[in-house]
Formats: C-alpha cells, sequence, structure tokens
C-alpha cells in the first residue's frame, strides 16, 4: 500500500494531468504555466501540497486549499487567509487583467484509488481581480463586513466599516466608524499604504453626552496600542444643528491600527466611558487591517 506521502503526490499529479488536458484543450499552454507557477507559490508561501489552482473560460481563477489544516480552524481564520490568497493571485498572476473572478475555498476529502472525493465545502470566497471581496458568504447587511471602493479617476481606494455598534443602538447609543484611503488599488505592489486610520464616533443620546475633546485610549490585550484625542466637531461641520447627536474624529497611525488587527481582546476608553469590543468587531478590524499590507507581503 502507498505511504500517504506518495499517494498525495499521485492525487496531485492526477489533478495536474485532468488541468493539463483541460488546458490543451481549451487555450495555449501558458495558461497551464501561469496556474502551475502561481500554485508553486502559493505551496511556497503556506507550507500547503495540496493546493489546486485551474482557469477556466480564461476569466475565472479558482484555488482550492484541500484538507488545510484551517479546516479545524474557525471561518474567520478562512476568510482571512482566502483574502491573502486573493490579494496575492491579483498580484502574482500574469494575465490578472483578464479575469473576471477570483474564487477560493476550502475542501475536505478523501481519496480512493487516487481519486480525489469531496465531502464537505468549508468555504467559498469570491474576489474581484484587485482581490476585493465581492461576496464574504455572510450578511450584505452585516455593518461591519469591509467596504472597499476604488475611484479610478483620484486613482484612489477607500476602505471603511459601516459601522460598529460600542454601545446601545443607532437611537440611543454609540457607534464607531474607521475608515482610511491609500493611493493605487489594493492589488498595485507599488501602492502607498495609508498613514493613519480615522477613527469617527457617533453618539446619540436625549442629552449631549461629551463637554468637549475626549481622550482616547486603545488597549490590545491589556497592552496600551494608543493615547491621544478625539475631536468634538462643531455642529456646523457635523450638520448636527438642533439637535443632541455629536460626532468625534480621531487619526490613529497605521502601525498602530495594525496592532488592533492581530490583537484577541480590544478595549476602548472614549472620555469618560469604556468600551470592550466584542469578537465580532475585532474580527472586523482584522479583515480591515489586511487592506493596508503591501499585496505581495506575506503573514504567516
Amino acid at each position: 500500500m502507498p505511504s500517504p506521502r506518495m499517494r498525495s503526490a499521485v492525487i496531485i499529479f492526477a489533478l495536474d494531468l485532468c488541468l493539463l488536458a483541460s488546458a490543451c484543450s481549451s487555450g495555449p499552454l501558458k495558461s497551464l504555466r501561469n496556474t502551475a507557477r502561481l500554485r508553486q507559490q502559493l505551496i511556497d508561501k503556506y507550507h500547503e501540497q495540496d493546493i489546486n489552482v485551474s482557469l477556466r473560460n480564461s476569466r475565472f481563477l479558482f484555488i482550492s486549499f484541500i484538507n488545510s489544516p484551517l479546516n479545524r480552524n474557525d471561518r474567520a481564520e478562512r476568510a482571512r487567509r482566502a483574502q491573502e490568497t486573493a490579494f496575492f493571485a491579483a498580484s502574482n498572476f500574469p494575465t490578472i487583467k483578464e479575469i473576471e473572478t477570483i474564487g477560493v475555498s476550502f475542501l475536505e476529502a478523501e481519496s480512493r484509488f487516487f481519486i480525489y472525493r469531496y465531502s464537505k465545502n468549508l468555504g467559498f470566497f469570491s474576489f474581484d481581480r484587485y482581490g476585493v471581496a465581492v461576496n464574504s458568504g455572510g450578511s450584505d447587511d452585516d455593518p461591519r463586513k469591509p467596504v472597499v471602493r476604488f475611484n479610478a479617476t483620484r486613482n484612489e481606494t477607500d476602505v471603511s466599516i459601516t459601522r460598529l455598534q460600542l454601545d446601545g443602538d443607532m437611537n440611543h447609543g454609540i457607534a464607531l466608524v474607521p475608515h482610511f484611503t491609500f493611493k493605487g488599488n489594493v492589488s498595485d505592489a507599488n501602492r502607498s499604504p495609508p498613514d493613519s486610520v480615522v477613527f469617527d464616533f457617533a453618539s446619540y443620546a436625549d442629552a449631549k453626552v461629551f463637554p468637549g475633546n475626549a481622550s482616547l485610549n486603545i488597549r490590545c490585550d491589556e497592552i496600551v496600542v494608543f493615547s491621544g484625542s478625539a475631536r468634538l466637531l462643531t455642529p456646523q461641520d457635523s450638520a448636527s444643528e438642533g439637535s443632541t447627536a455629536q460626532f468625534l474624529t480621531a487619526q490613529i497611525p497605521a502601525a498602530q491600527f495594525s496592532k488592533i488587527g492581530t490583537a484577541r481582546q480590544v478595549e476602548l476608553k472614549l472620555g469618560n466611558k469604556d468600551f470592550e469590543l466584542s469578537t465580532e468587531d475585532v474580527k472586523a478590524l482584522r479583515a480591515m487591517s489586511l487592506y493596508i499590507s503591501h499585496p505581495h507581503e506575506e503573514t504567516r
């Protein structure tokens, strides 16, 4: 009986033969070379052998992680890997300008007679040619989902989260809206990362909560990563004349924000109010922080 290593090698070889047959019948051999090269780059990057890369109709690039160690982790870890992989593919696949969709999936599989039998799909993530998510697999109404918009006229990309509700609700509470802008598109290897991330706070209450500018402290895993202040906007600047709503803004250096993205626990202190971010809020900031790194940078 062949060893697991030999069986895995034969399986991958069989998949490559199928890919070769498909490439020879539907397009030039350079497509095969491009997908094989990307597959090897991903193997080198993630140290996983069972990775399949295929190109369909010359417009759809599909990447599958088969029996990945991440299958044992939660969906957020697979989503993070998928996003990294899409960025990497957008930066390294030679004919990326011809691609409409990058699909990244995680599969559980067993083999019999050297043929994969897929038993479960643990997640499919879809991205455009720039590596921007077009379907996160969650609800499109999720206000925590990072929103990415590229403005070709200005050659700028805006990344934001619609809302992290720190306390209460939209009628009576405090919300955080983080956002930043950088020159270039997310897949540009020479794009300019942002210097800072803007934290906009919105307070809705029966009476004004903040008498003026408020101190802002951010703790990650019980370590202070930022200490500064949030500026209270005037009613005229925030278009809130005649209401009790208040808006504050602060700039967090990109390096400090990246630390938030790698933390397990994040606590904010705005003025005399303390907030501990939920697990989902922290995951949202982690997903947002991925857009700060260059697409060719490796994350392990």
